[in-house]
């Protein structure tokens, strides 16, 4: 059977609490709800893709993640696969939704391939890379959570800012840089927390800090503005929940950006992810990949394609912590590596 018809579409939603609270500039969260999507063929195979809508990091909301996954999925049965995939189009509008349905009929087809996902991706994409541990804001407690994460192999922490007071939040922080081991460095992100005075005033703070990248510096961000940050400044800024914005309007061929978080989630999709860190990299801009605080399907498809665009950066898998449950195993990491099993298809097997 060269191509096999989907007979059957169903929707799971789930509703996870955090072991401690999600802080950011963004907002606050407690749980993480969404749903999980199957498909499966005629042959039996079943393939999975996760809807996680998360409206503070760029996604629609949950209700109309839903209302469109379900008359997109129930508009595929009896629909063969391939051609279900190549007339696929990811909605502007529910990129977390299409990003589920995406991943359902990519997981069916590298499968029935016999080839991982980021290899059907990316003929030539490995099985490991790096990550960075996501040690939350600069609470109380960050400081245990850092030495635990330095202590399992963690060379990257990334640390959320623009929760507290600035004064709080510089002291907390100097407090952890003199704590930290050589060859460890930090990932902040604050967020969109900042207008552009107190973004310089912070760059000076940093200065000489063993900082890796900071996210997000400002609230209304545009790309001169970015740049304008950048120069001087001896570690690159980063777009995320802005870049969707700076795609639309253009980047042109020489660009001060220096770097791009890309979240599939947020982005409607892998390959749509794929495209945007190809032309990125055309640009000159180092792209690493992040999650959504997905439960374990979505942080699978996270890591795939982490792994078909990796350029030896770390990247934002280590989320499924903060879950105080989750719907299975995620990507196995250890010693600040994630390491992907080589199983035909997306990687996630339901418990």
């Amino acid at each position: 059977m060269s191509d096999p018809a989907i007979t059957r579409c169903w929707i799971e939603p789930y509703d996870l609490a955090f072991a401690d609270a999600w802080r950011s500039a963004r907002g606050d969260a407690d749980r993480r709800c969404g749903q999980v999507l199957w498909l499966e063929d005629e042959t039996g195979r079943i393939g999975v893709g996760e809807c996680a809508p998360l409206p503070m990091a760029g996604t629609e909301r949950p209700e109309a993640a839903l209302s469109w996954l379900e008359a997109a999925a129930a508009s595929l049965t009896g629909c063969c696969v391939e051609a279900g995939l190549a007339g696929f189009e990811a909605s502007a509008d529910h990129p977390a939704a299409s990003c589920a349905l995406e991943c359902a009929l990519l997981d069916l087809l590298s499968a029935r391939a016999g080839r991982t996902l980021r290899r059907w991706l990316s003929p030539d994409s490995g099985d490991r890379f790096r990550v960075n541990a996501s040690i939350g804001a600069l609470d109380r407690d960050v400081s245990r959570r850092a030495r635990s994460a330095i202590a399992a192999g963690f060379e990257v922490l990334k640390i959320k800012l623009a929760t507290a007071p600035p004064e709080a939040e510089r002291a907390a922080l100097a407090q952890l840089v003199a704590t930290l081991p050589a060859g460890v460095r930090l990932r902040l992100d604050a967020n969109g927390g900042w207008d552009e005075r107190a973004a310089r005033e912070w760059l000076r703070v940093l200065e000489g800090w063993p900082i890796e990248s900071l996210e997000e510096p400002l609230r209304d961000p545009s790309l001169a503005s970015l740049e304008q940050l950048q120069t001087g400044c001896d570690f690159p800024l980063a777009s995320d929940e802005s870049l969707p914005d700076l795609l639309a309007s253009g980047l042109p061929a020489a660009t001060g950006l220096r770097r791009a978080v890309l979240k599939p989630a947020v982005l409607g999709g892998a390959r749509r992810t794929l495209a945007v860190a190809e032309r990125l990299k055309e640009l000159g801009i180092a792209c690493v990949v992040t999650t959504t605080l997905e439960a374990a399907p979505g942080r699978w498809l996270v890591a795939q394609c982490a792994a078909a665009l990796d350029e030896g950066l770390a990247h934002g898998l280590d989320t499924g912590g903060w879950l105080a449950t989750d719907l299975g195993e995620g990507p196995p990491m250890s010693d600040g590596w994630c390491r992907l099993p080589r199983r035909p298809g997306l990687g996630f097997r339901r418990p």
